[in-house]
């Protein structure tokens, strides 16, 4: 700072008591912001108020900002082991300026009250007055706010920096803020939230928009695969369907031109060919001004059969299509899927028994180039003792007595062109994992009595319900496979957290009844107050015993199985509703109704997909409630 902390606030007070400052001794971005909390009303002196949104207000925010929560998260870790040191705090707001998410408050405890730096919080400017997270709401750019420029004195113990994250259609989002204590302040500090809000957005982009033919581009080949590199997403035939904010700004322009011809000089199948002998390329700007570029072009094989279409792919046995993507934690899934399925990635399925880790992998397979060749399961848990390297590497003949006399090729051998899927890896023992490791890093394999290594081409997905960190941690799994098998992690929510259950409830009916048979609305509310501890599979299976029970009739509560009420019962009274009265079926089918309309923004048929009606029993119900 150019100025000292005395010379600052002597400018506010003399701000705050005549209505105007001596120039030049805060920024212009400060003046307005002190100008705009003095309009709005905010009292200089007093402490901010404390109140949050409650639990059900904050889950409904986070609900409805899930993805730029689920991709900030894994860079808001990232920046925070870079400034933990530092008296730091992390937070990211969505686009008013309520704390969706924070990390490292607990350090700053004892400058201000915990609960304005927890999630639920508001930072609006116009209530709490020149801040950076608000500031930089109404700036639309990123604004560090320090010591003494904060408008309320309640925070000038603390410094402030706050970058914009926008969306692919550069649209605000939200924020991400690093709060620190004022003595404590680093001057770099604010260019790592930019660098990590910048990845935030590429993180978005990517996951919001995906076509057969990605380009990667800047002026300069050395940022190419940086955070600050353009992104376009080309159809085929070199029409642009998205670019990102760094990608327009590299052109130099304001909005998305049509096709890549109006981009480069260049035609689009030169770049294509290019793009086939060398990498990086260079591209021609209108103006003269070389570009450098890389092109990713996804196989005509996985543009025909995307994971979107999961719907469609061949089904394992086990639990019923699950996949349903109406879920956003799920439709975020299968969009990062969908992104590195195809880049030599490894992917690591975590989730409690039941949730569908063995569907997940099936259906990335189905929708990878690598759909035509082999899928092959190796359940870890269940590889027979004594024998587990033989299943897994295969043996040569003569290899141990009792073997078959011409050998036999093993499991992850016949995985060649195809998939690896590793179920269960959290058991496998702890021998076994460092031969496992060395083949996955070789892509090559040595039979038991053989002496010629084979090399092998497949991708690797891995599966558990255990806390694979933890394992590592107490010595039981290798720290180096750990990393080697989580080049992705998806983690698949438990059926309670679920918000899709009707559409995976209708997935089953179709698939075990052709979809012909009625739920009454009270098994839906028991439904929805269950635990599910088996998840899915354990839902398939009430589901199927309740049809045969039903024998074609509506499916009722005394249809359930017995141990259907016994685990409901064994909730605690506070995490579920009161047993529902026969004549209150109506009352909370009616405020479902309501709710999944106000959550659908007015959207008939998504509400009432939601609710598992049809269309017209939807808007019947719209009209007896006179919404209609």
């Amino acid at each position: 700072m150019t100025k000292s902390l005395q010379e600052i606030e002597h400018a506010r007070l003399q701000f705050l008591e005549q209505g105007n400052m001596a120039e030049g001794v805060v920024n212009k971005t400060i003046a307005q912001s002190w100008q705009r909390s003095l309009d709005n009303g905010i009292n200089a002196s007093q402490p901010l108020s404390t109140a949050t949104l409650d639990r059900m207000e904050l889950e409904k925010k986070r609900s409805k900002h899930h993805l730029l929560l689920t991709q900030a998260k894994p860079e808001i870790t990232a920046l925070y082991e870079q400034i933990a040191h530092s008296y730091s705090m992390v937070a990211l707001t969505e686009s008013e300026g309520v704390i969706l998410h924070s990390e490292g408050q607990h350090l700053l405890v004892d400058l201000a009250p915990s609960e304005i730096m927890s999630p639920g919080y508001s930072w609006r400017e116009q209530e709490r007055g020149t801040k950076a997270i608000g500031t930089a709401i109404v700036e639309q750019r990123p604004v560090a706010v320090q010591g003494a420029e904060h408008f309320v004195e309640q925070l000038h113990g603390f410094s402030c920096y706050a970058v914009p994250i926008f969306g692919p259609n550069q649209q605000l989002l939200g924020t991400l803020n690093v709060t620190n204590a004022f003595a404590a302040h680093q001057q770099h500090t604010l260019a790592l939230v930019k660098m990590a809000a910048q990845q935030i957005e590429n993180r978005v982009f990517r996951a919001c928009h995906q076509g057969p033919v990605t380009l990667h581009f800047h002026t300069s080949a050395d940022f190419i695969g940086s955070a600050w590199e353009g992104n376009a997403a080309l159809s085929r035939e070199g029409e642009l369907l998205a670019i990102n904010r760094n990608g327009l700004g590299l052109l130099g322009l304001k909005s998305p031109p049509a096709h890549f011809q109006s981009m480069f000089l260049e035609s689009f199948s030169h770049a294509c060919n290019e793009h086939r002998q060398s990498a990086p390329l260079t591209l021609t700007l209108a103006n003269g001004e070389p570009v450098y570029a890389r092109l990713s072009i996804e196989p005509e094989i996985a543009a025909s059969n995307k994971i979107a279409g999961i719907r469609h792919a061949s089904r394992p046995a086990g639990p019923a299509i699950a996949m349903t993507g109406d879920d956003p934690r799920i439709a975020e899934i299968l969009s990062q899927a969908r992104l590195v399925m195809n880049q030599d990635i490894s992917i690591l399925i975590q989730g409690e028994t039941g949730v569908g880790k063995e569907l997940l992998a099936s259906a990335i397979h189905q929708g990878s180039a690598r759909a035509d060749g082999p899928l092959v399961a190796i359940n870890c848990a269940a590889l027979p003792e004594g024998l587990i390297e033989a299943e897994l590497f295969g043996y040569e003949e003569g290899a141990f007595t009792g073997a078959r006399q011409k050998g036999s090729q093993g499991k992850i051998e016949q995985a060649h062109g195809g998939t690896l899927f590793l179920d269960e890896i959290g058991d496998m023992p702890l021998l076994l994992q460092a031969r496992l490791l060395r083949v996955l890093q070789e892509r090559s394999i040595t039979p038991l009595g053989g002496s010629k290594s084979r090399k092998l081409d497949f991708a690797v997905i891995s599966a558990t319900n255990q806390k694979l960190q933890e394992k590592v941690a107490d010595g039981t799994f290798r720290k180096d496979l750990y990393y080697r098998l989580n080049g992705i992690s998806l983690t698949l929510p438990p059926l309670r957290e679920r918000q899709d259950l009707l559409s995976i409830i209708r997935n089953i009916m179709a698939t075990e009844s052709g979809g012909d048979v009625e739920i009454h609305d009270e098994v839906l509310h028991l439904f929805r107050q269950h635990p599910w501890p088996g998840n899915i599979r354990q839902l398939h299976n009430v589901l199927k015993t309740m049809l045969a029970l039903a024998a074609g009739k509506p499916l009722q509560r005394q249809h359930l199985p017995p141990g259907f009420m016994d685990e409901l019962d064994s909730i605690a009274p506070g995490q579920k509703s009161t047993p529902l009265a026969a004549g209150s079926i109506d009352d909370i089918t009616n405020e479902a109704v309501k709710l999944a309309l106000q959550h659908h923004e007015g959207n008939i048929s998504a509400a009432a997909r939601e609710l598992g009606m049809s269309r017209n029993r939807f808007y019947r119900k719209l009209k007896a409630l006179g919404l209609a």
